[in-house]
């Protein structure tokens, strides 16, 4: 963590009247930051709740997802990819800034969406986005209406967070970065079949429910191989990870 990092969040928290919390619809309760929706909530700011990514999740498990967050602040749900939920999100904001000059920060876990949601409030491609973690390292200031100034902020991880699987899950962790790649494949793998059996069939056109022998398949499906024509687990473990993060892999 850079330093200075927290201290220039919590200066985007003071500086606003409203902030927008980004999650990921698919994992909302992993990509919340409830220190920081403390320290908003007892600064007495105004918060929103954005669950991005929905086009990812059905509408019952959003429905479910959103009554329950509704119980710390107003929650809308975005598709920036589709643009969906772009009329409640501008409605969110306006009646909680209720017309008022206004400063809105955007923050929330790495490629959760931040940098997206600015360029469709804005409705042209204003602030950089990257499927990469971390991309965004400094404050991005965009005005996307005469009283309406949007902060950008880089993406926040708790200090307690130390589950590189699930860092990896939610885009928060890059493949290059994560100390045993080919052992977060494997946890990606099991937890992909959990969620759905089919899931290396639909994908990949295999059959296999041992995640190991499913890699060494995947390795032949991509034709990933060294010498001797062995599967490189370690090269597709790497390639697999960036096919969830670039949201390749359909659960």
């Amino acid at each position: 963590m850079q330093k200075g990092f927290f201290s220039r969040i919590f200066r985007i928290i003071q500086e606003s009247n409203l902030l927008l919390e980004v999650l990921d619809a698919r994992f909302p309760e992993l990509t919340r930051n409830r220190g920081i929706e403390k320290k908003i909530l007892n600064s007495e700011k105004k918060l929103v709740l954005v669950l991005n990514k929905s086009d990812l999740v059905t509408r019952e498990t959003l429905f479910r997802e959103k009554k329950e967050l509704e119980k710390i602040a107003p929650c809308v749900f975005l598709s920036t990819k589709q643009r969906n939920g772009l009329r409640k999100l501008r409605e969110a904001i306006g009646k909680a800034i209720n017309g008022k000059d206004s400063v809105v920060g955007i923050i929330g876990y790495p490629n959760t969406g931040k940098s997206s949601i600015i360029n469709v409030l804005r409705g042209k491609s204003v602030a950089k986005t990257s499927s990469k973690a971390g991309f965004t390292r400094g404050e991005q200031f965009v005005r996307i209406s005469k009283n309406i100034m949007l902060v950008d902020s880089p993406g926040i991880i708790p200090f307690a967070q130390k589950n590189e699987f699930e860092l990896m899950l939610v885009n928060s962790k890059n493949a290059e970065r994560l100390k045993d790649s080919e052992t977060t494949a494997l946890q990606l793998i099991q937890w992909l079949l959990q969620k759905n059996p089919s899931v290396l069939k639909e994908n990949f056109g295999i059959e296999e429910t041992d995640s190991e022998k499913a890699l060494e398949q995947i390795a032949f499906k991509k034709n990933r191989l060294v010498k001797g024509g062995l599967p490189d687990t370690q090269a597709t473990a790497k390639i697999l990870i960036q096919d969830w993060q670039r949201e390749k892999i359909k659960v």
